[in-house]
């Protein structure tokens, strides 16, 4: 499998960069229009977050996001194209010297990140950090696939820890040297009537419990990852400290201040998140 990939990866490598964005536009002509990929699940998520939404309001949050959904498929591929020099123009962190003043407290650090802009590209996280840098991961059904998405998550030094026993690798980690985490942390959990519940987007969600251990094993800071992306293929990097310190988070759990965090970029620019995800598939239990 490694050697399809490496062929794949190869051709990936010298095709121009507008080209990608050439495929991107035949791809969202193709899933908007053609196969109308769930089409109906993206409507419903967009309503019900925007209930002040009239119809062209929600349609036109819809195109844009199916729009902004084929650059990221494009996008995550251009990864093994991109040079570091290029990453530096299109995915920058404009206070990374947050981390490195962690690092240097000796403490570790848990970044979140949502499924919102280009998560993909936070692969080059060590490129900007002395931490070593890992990254939730959960490995995927189909091999290519697979194989794809280790080298390119990888491609800078970013080491994945896979989902099942993801707790047990983090309390493992060594402890002499601080380390960087990367969750993004929206996903939808395994039904468990332990999870708990929160509001997000105007709606009732149950949430990864985890969460709150692995910040506590840890034993160090967390930060909401934000991105803004300012045109194609430009974002930028925010890190927002989730401390308990924050008086406008007081009183609330590290997984209620990272949905604060994620729901206001979401309405900031609403076509950026993932609508695609049954993130509200789930109905909250009466009483």
């Amino acid at each position: 499998m490694k050697i399809l990939v490496n062929i794949a990866f190869f051709f990936l490598k010298i095709l121009p960069i507008p080209f990608y964005y050439f495929i991107g536009n035949c791809f969202f002509y193709i899933t908007y229009y053609l196969l109308r990929y769930r089409r109906d699940v993206v409507h419903q998520n967009i309503i019900k977050s925007f209930p002040g939404f009239d119809e062209n309001k929600v349609t036109l949050v819809e195109k844009e996001f199916y729009r902004h959904l084929s650059d990221y498929f494009v996008e995550s591929g251009a990864i093994v194209r991109l040079s570091e020099k290029a990453f530096q123009k299109r995915f920058r962190y404009l206070n990374g010297f947050l981390l490195e003043k962690y690092r240097k407290e000796g403490k570790n650090i848990l970044i979140l990140a949502g499924h919102y802009g280009n998560w993909e590209w936070f692969c080059t996280l060590p490129l900007i950090t002395g931490y070593p840098v890992f990254s939730l991961y959960k490995p995927q059904h189909n091999l290519f696939v697979d194989e794809a998405m280790v080298q390119s998550r990888e491609k800078y030094g970013m080491r994945l820890l896979p989902y099942p026993g993801l707790y047990k690798e983090i309390i493992s980690l060594p402890v002499e040297n601080p380390v960087a985490v990367l969750m993004a942390a929206d996903q939808r959990p395994l039904w468990n009537n332990k999870d708990p519940w929160i509001e997000f987007m105007n709606q009732p969600i149950t949430c990864f419990r985890g969460l709150e251990n692995i910040h506590k094993a840890m034993k160090g800071h967390a930060v909401f990852a934000k991105i803004v992306k300012i045109k194609r293929g430009h974002y930028t990097v925010e890190f927002i400290p989730l401390d308990e310190t924050r008086a406008d988070l007081a009183g609330l759990s590290l997984t209620e201040r990272y949905f604060i965090e994620l729901e206001k970029s979401i309405r900031s620019d609403p076509a950026y998140y993932l609508w695609s995800h049954k993130r509200w598939k789930f109905i909250k239990p009466s009483g």
